[in-house]
């Protein structure tokens, strides 16, 4: 099986050098959004400080795979009409 190594990025670069054995990319994907609603889920309102975090997916060579991001904003952009 494939190993997939998933880093955070929240302004700085997280590496995650252990990595996880999966059956492909698409189940790379399917951990890659657990791994980021977990983040989200612990730092709670912190997170608005932030403004985004990513979940960067490599798998053995270090090429990306996959990447999931997640951006807070205070409003709606307003709309012209």
């Amino acid at each position: 099986m494939p190993r997939y190594y998933f880093h955070t990025e929240n302004g700085d670069r997280i590496r995650d050098d252990q990595g996880e054995e999966l059956a492909g990319v698409e189940a790379a994907r399917e951990e890659a959004v657990t791994v980021l609603g977990e983040i989200l889920r612990y730092r709670g309102a912190s997170f608005w400080d932030t403004g985004s975090f990513s979940v960067i997916v490599t798998d053995d060579g270090g090429r990306t795979v996959v990447s999931i991001t997640a951006a807070a904003s205070e409003g709606l952009p307003e709309t012209q009409g």
